[in-house]
């Protein structure tokens, strides 16, 4: 949870999977938010902060190519008319490609999907806090549990799968779990090995040599 010069509460997190209850589970942070700002005694309402649930998403949402959701509460009888509660629900897709987003931002994305960035401050922030975070003992334990994370992207694969065909589904999980685990620090020799435990004995070792080789 963050918290900025105004008093604003955010929640910004990664999903990596795209699950059919996210859209409940981001409910469930921004009450979160909500309880944990609520006012004191003698307090007025309009002492209340807005908060702001951010999900940064490896693949698009609602299927509508936008790069920035944002949902706040409007009257179903007109959508222009917002209730100015100070919420929002934001899910970032990286893989947009309409509207427009800040230049820092869409070089987030970029980095998220192992394109070349720019060198502006702020992504230079971003790899440079990344870097020391791959320092610490707490990234030491994340690494060696990646096994949730491992599972979700094979989930997807799955899912994938009853669209393309089950091959081609699960050549879709493979490509996720290494892009995932290359997000999360992973070297290629790790990689490797989670590819050979969940995905053994679908495709050879050569297979998913190659499969890495061309991620």
């Amino acid at each position: 949870m963050i918290t900025d010069s105004r008093g604003r509460r955010y929640n910004v997190e990664m999903q990596v999977a795209n699950k059919r209850d996210m859209d409940k589970r981001a409910r469930q942070y921004l009450f979160k938010l909500m309880e944990d700002g609520f006012l004191r005694r003698r307090q007025e309402y309009e002492e209340l902060h807005a908060a702001c649930v951010i999900f940064i998403l490896p693949f698009d949402p609602k299927g509508k190519g936008l790069k920035r959701y944002s949902f706040v509460y409007t009257a179903k009888e007109d959508p222009s008319v917002e209730l100015n509660d100070g919420s929002e629900i934001i899910y970032l897709n990286t893989k947009g490609t309409k509207g427009k987003v800040k230049p820092g931002l869409d070089d987030l994305y970029r980095l998220i999907e192992g394109k070349p960035t720019s060198n502006g401050k702020f992504i230079s922030r971003v790899k440079e806090t990344m870097n020391n975070y791959r320092r610490t003992e707490e990234w030491r334990k994340h690494v060696m549990n990646t096994e949730e994370v491992a599972e979700a992207a094979k989930q997807l694969g799955m899912e994938e799968g009853k669209k393309e065909g089950k091959k081609e589904g699960l050549i879709t999980g493979v490509q996720n779990l290494i892009s995932v685990l290359r997000d999360y620090g992973e070297d290629n020799q790790n990689i490797l090995k989670q590819l050979k435990q969940k995905y053994g004995n679908t495709f050879s070792d050569k297979q998913l040599e190659d499969f890495l080789k061309q991620s």
